[in-house]
């Protein structure tokens, strides 16, 4: 018992209490097999491979599993460790762990003595509510509503709800989140099952990921909510690298741990007790102030190397930088191999996902900045023009956009990022992103659309029929790839043509030209194309000068039809007295000619 008046010595616990001592040094170079085996003849939880340098022996581990053991074992660690002396506080490493840090040294004099590994430490972080911010959203009432029925609806369940990732990202950004996610540590199935019984909406449900979706649900206060994705806490465990994982049920603490970026390792609790107080366990925070996108471990973009995709899509959006660990990382997964457990369909949505992004086209420089698209063959190589058709795509889909043509910008893009490559490397990227069949041909033809290009890049007094009947066969996907490969002459008469030069018919049908006297069949085709050519010239241009044409019009027959055909269309128009000057519409020039 404490007597009163007598003074006691404060004992201020150190770095050492917090502090794994299952540590080894181990020459930094050494390759992952007998790195492992060192480890584990050692007993040791952690290799310390030089002076900031450290390796878990579960990555290690998890690497030679992979069949990657030929790597380096300082490859699958971590760098730029931070490192505190044996007597520095316990607090001074709280610190770091809450700012972010991985794992900690801790270092008697030159000695490596142990190791804080975030991982195994738990951390009391500030509480800290953001409920103030989604009051200060536009739909804040809106939203406040449907995360607090669905806190109740969870506490109701015994199941503990949270709103997680780029919802809450996005809310201490200050930016619009259009969609909620949710996250529940129990069934989230039968979480959302009863939450759509309160909010109303469509309810789909996947029973064999355990997750669920509402769309079309409204508050009382009367603002659509956007779409709601509910998903159940879990684990991951990836078996190859780029294979599907396999998951298992988990705390909302492992479900964060689990996901890309540390900045989309966030979560709000919302069961009533605790509403609006925010789960940070990987210092997101400290990276949203800093602008960085940091993976959550070294073989991050190994086992899933579509996050490198997210990472170029989530810079771009967000105007954050990859950061040091994570330039380590993405270079480590580019070196690995071609990952054969990765179907082409979840590359393909990658790059569909970024195609849709405001700022997408920043997000594909960055993709060839960072030689990503190895992963879709060995073979490809960055061009000195790669980068200008990744942002000429951009100009060209947004122009579509807003004349109201339908281009896929997804398919956009892939042309884009094989225009110069290859026909043989061309072939492999398709193959490789699972377009094959006619989908496949269309984009092979596309990418190899140059002497399309420069045929339209040609003569400036080609007439306007001239050049819709060199395009009229041509699929969208065709015109974009010789758009991308053409000059200004070239791009002009390829947004002539998708805007107005396409959609030109002939005013008379089959049955009015049937009528004048041409004869049932080929013929009458044959008349109408002529019509065609004739409006597109702007040689006639009513129905009284279509009808005068059809009555002078004779079928032309033998080898040279077509070239008698053109002189014969422009006399028979003049001697119908109904001939009217060229057009002089966009996309014709004074001689009749598309610029």
């Amino acid at each position: 018992m404490a007597k009163p008046g007598v003074g006691y010595p404060q004992v201020e616990p150190t770095a050492t209490a917090l502090m794994d001592r299952r540590v080894v040094g181990y020459p930094a170079g050494r390759g992952v097999a007998p790195a492992l085996d060192a480890a584990r003849r050692a007993g040791a939880a952690m290799l310390v491979l030089g002076t900031r340098r450290a390796v878990r022996r579960r990555d290690l581990d998890r690497a030679s599993r992979w069949g990657l053991a030929r790597l380096r074992a300082e490859d699958v660690g971590w760098d730029d460790l931070a490192v505190v002396p044996a007597t520095a506080p316990e607090i001074v490493a709280r610190h770091l762990l809450i700012g972010g840090a991985p794992m900690i040294l801790v270092r008697d004099g030159r000695r490596v003595v142990g190791v804080v590994d975030a991982e195994d430490v738990e951390v009391a972080r500030p509480t800290l509510s953001i409920t103030h911010r989604l009051e200060r959203l536009e739909d804040g009432e809106a939203r406040l509503w449907l995360l607090r029925v669905a806190g109740k609806v969870g506490e109701g369940l015994g199941a503990p709800v949270f709103a997680v990732g780029g919802f809450v990202r996005d809310l201490l950004l200050g930016r619009a989140a259009p969609d909620v996610d949710l996250l529940v540590e129990g069934d989230g199935v039968a979480f959302a099952r009863r939450f759509h019984e309160e909010i109303g909406g469509s309810l789909v449900i996947h029973e064999e990921f355990a997750t669920a979706s509402i769309e079309g649900a409204a508050s009382p206060a009367g603002p659509p909510l956007g779409r709601i994705d509910i998903a159940s806490a879990r684990r991951e465990q990836y078996d190859a690298p780029g294979a599907l994982p396999v998951v298992s049920v988990a705390t909302v603490d492992e479900d964060l741990r689990r996901r890309d970026f540390s900045v989309n390792a966030l979560a709000v609790a919302l069961q009533p007790s605790a509403f609006g107080r925010l789960l940070d366990p990987l210092g997101g925070q400290v990276d949203l102030k800093r602008r960085r996108l940091r993976p959550l471990h070294p073989l991050s973009f190994v086992e899933d190397p579509t996050r490198i995709f997210r990472a170029a899509r989530y810079a771009s959006r967000l105007g954050f930088q990859l950061d040091r660990g994570g330039m380590r990382a993405l270079r480590l997964a580019l070196r690995v191999g071609d990952y054969p457990a990765l179907s082409g369909q979840r590359l393909r949505a990658e790059i569909n996902l970024m195609a849709s992004e405001p700022r997408a086209w920043r997000g594909f420089e960055l993709l060839l900045r960072w030689r990503t698209l190895t992963l879709w063959d060995r073979a490809y190589r960055k061009s000195s023009r790669s980068v200008h058709r990744v942002r000429a795509a951009g100009r060209l889909c947004t122009w579509a956009r807003r004349a109201g043509i339908p281009l896929d910008p997804g398919e956009v893009a892939v042309v884009a990022l094989l225009a110069d490559q290859r026909a043989a490397v061309v072939t492999r990227c398709l193959a490789r992103l699972a377009l094959t069949g006619e989908p496949g041909r269309r984009l092979r033809a596309a990418a190899a659309a140059a002497p399309l290009a420069r045929r339209l890049d040609g003569a400036s007094g080609r007439r306007p029929s001239e050049v819709a009947e060199s395009l009229r066969a041509c699929s969208l996907q065709v015109l974009a790839g010789a758009w991308l490969h053409g000059g200004p002459r070239a791009r002009r008469r390829i947004e002539w043509f998708l805007s107005r030069g396409r959609a030109v018919r002939p005013l008379l049908s089959g049955d009015d030209v049937v009528a004048l006297g041409v004869p049932r069949g080929h013929e009458v085709g044959e008349c109408l194309a002529a019509l065609r050519r004739l409006r597109l010239d702007g040689v006639v241009k009513t129905r009284s000068h279509e009808r005068a044409f059809v009555s002078a019009w004779r079928p032309e027959r033998g080898h040279d039809r077509m070239r008698r055909r053109r002189r014969a269309e422009g006399s028979r128009a003049s001697v119908s007295g109904r001939a009217a000057a060229p057009a002089s519409a966009a996309g014709s020039n004074r001689k009749g000619g598309v610029r």
